[in-house]
């Protein structure tokens, strides 16, 4: 039985410790179609307590850029349906 992957959506948000990224997958698998879900977490390299909002800026997007690279990989590597 050959079952296929295709991206159904992919949605990003800031969390307390880090930036949190779901892929949502529809697998099909013969007659059956599925969803699963595949979450990243990419960290804040410290802790937001006690910064200024500048350096909490900085540290975010810092976060969001190394989330958008690691959503690359996984996506590249993939099957393609």
């Amino acid at each position: 039985m050959v079952s296929t992957r295709e991206i159904m959506a992919i949605t990003k948000c800031p969390g307390r410790k880090g930036y949190v990224a779901e892929i949502w997958f529809r697998v099909k698998e013969g007659r059956r179609s599925r969803i699963r879900v595949q979450r990243i977490i990419e960290p804040y390299e410290k802790p937001l307590e006690n910064l200024d909002p500048k350096t909490i800026r900085r540290v975010k997007e810092k976060a969001l850029k190394n989330l958008n690279k690691r959503l690359r990989e996984v996506i590249g590597k993939r099957p393609s349906t």
